[in-house]
């Protein structure tokens, strides 16, 4: 009995909007309005909402529109009006006539419909990749994210129309151009509190993560401009204009080739970041989030310059394994000692590391550069690349959670560890460095 008077109610419903729709050509006709008086979105242009708001059929119909199946569950009871009027706007919208057809109402009614019984807003963002390459066309980051080539056909399929395109094809020049986009995705279940909602930060999130974890698989200068949002669906609840997030920059540096081989390293370094991330990386040694933020500075700073990447090397480094004194030898000293195999490795590291840490103290402080640390500026990506493993295994700790190493260790014990040979090879175990 229930499900018969829900659907008596569910027709009343659409038979309201049906006269609605018939009352609103009636009235242009009358009022010699033009087609694009009958198309917008719901309370955007209150003049043009006002001629609509004003038919007796509008009332009606707001009123009766929240019996529809699941309207009040996924829109809420106060949306009526709203959807009432944005049923209007979008039968207009996709007809492009003046005139009441039947097929138009029915197509528009079934859209309506179909937004109500889907459970999910779903989110897509795009943005150019920059300095990458790849022999497939379609690579798959898991999470929402993936990597493939630009087409208009590919992207208008996903939601993306010719508004977005022409903003893809303006942001591609420059540095690092490359033929590919990033497209990430994400849902949430519909509620009446965000019927209205244009979810940008979570697409940023996981597409700013998938960047950074792919920085850390591999040499390359990968990152991506600008990312335009959408929220697609088959009836536009009100929703309009284009939602940017991030801007374009001209950075230089090198491009990142894609290989299938990468794709279980990279997996396991963006779930490790993630899972840090939920957790407000509690598990991880040192600093690493803001280790992670000045390692991404050091290819998204702009102007591109070899001394502030220098300058954002040393910032992660301190952030993980820094000291109140005797920064420059302690530093070096534990960098060396964690990741070198041999002792004369270590030896030869520490130096490098301690001449790195001289040149950024002659930066930072305006002294002279004399020759060798020039030369040692034209190598500051050997340190970007001692600082990735270091990254790398720190991230692998945060997430295994060794007791043994949790923050006390890395507080007090560390420096004592370090000279012990069979303390200094745990360590190194629990890394994964050896």
């Amino acid at each position: 009995m229930a499900s018969t008077e829900e659907g008596e109610r569910a027709e009343g419903a659409k038979i309201a909007l049906q006269k609605l729709v018939k009352a609103t050509v009636e009235m242009s006709h009358n009022a010699g309005l033009s087609l694009s008086e009958l198309q917008g979105l719901a309370f955007y242009e209150p003049q043009k909402d006002e001629k609509i708001l004003d038919l007796e059929a509008f009332g009606t119909a707001a009123s009766k529109i929240v019996y529809l199946p699941r309207f009040v569950q996924r829109f809420g009871p106060d949306a009526g009006p709203r959807i009432a009027l944005q049923f209007v706007y979008q039968y207009f919208e996709r007809g492009h006539v003046m005139s009441y057809s039947e097929e138009g109402f029915e197509s528009t009614h079934d859209d309506l419909i179909e937004e109500l019984l889907s459970p999910a807003w779903v989110f897509r963002g795009v943005a150019n990749v920059r300095h990458f390459t790849s022999d497939i066309h379609h690579v798959d980051l898991g999470d929402g994210i993936t990597i493939r080539s630009r087409s208009p056909g590919d992207l208008a399929s996903l939601g993306f129309g010719m508004a977005i395109w022409d903003r893809i094809t303006e942001d591609w020049r420059g540095f690092g151009a490359s033929s590919f986009v990033l497209i990430a995705e994400h849902s949430i279940p519909k509620t009446p509190d965000n019927l209205l909602l244009m979810d940008t930060y979570q697409l940023t999130v996981n597409a700013m993560r998938a960047i950074l974890a792919l920085r850390l698989c591999d040499e390359g200068s990968i990152g991506i401009g600008p990312m335009w949002v959408i929220r697609p669906s088959r009836f536009n609840v009100g929703i309009g204009g284009i939602s940017q997030v991030g801007a374009a920059i001209p950075t230089m540096g090198t491009y990142f080739r894609w290989a299938p081989a990468i794709g279980a390293n990279y997996s396991a370094i963006y779930g490790g970041v993630k899972q840090l991330e939920e957790q407000g990386f509690r598990a991880s040694p040192g600093n690493l989030s803001v280790a992670l933020r000045a390692f991404s500075s050091t290819y998204d700073r702009w102007p591109t310059a070899q001394d502030s990447r220098l300058l954002d090397c040393v910032t992660a480094l301190e952030a993980l394994l820094g000291a109140d004194s005797e920064i420059a030898f302690k530093l070096s000293f534990r960098v060396a000692s964690i990741l070198a195999d041999t002792d004369e490795e270590r030896t030869n590291l520490m130096k490098s590391l301690k001449d790195f840490y001289d040149t950024r103290s002659r930066v930072v402080h305006g002294g002279t550069l004399q020759p060798k640390h020039q030369a040692l500026l034209e190598h500051v990506d050997e340190l970007r690349v001692i600082l990735k493993r270091l990254l790398v295994a720190f991230i692998r700790l945060g997430n295994t959670k060794h007791a043994e190493y949790g923050k006390s260790f890395w507080q007090g014990k560390l420096d004592g560890t370090l000279v012990n040979m069979v303390e200094r090879d745990k360590l190194r175990a629990a890394l994964e460095l050896s």
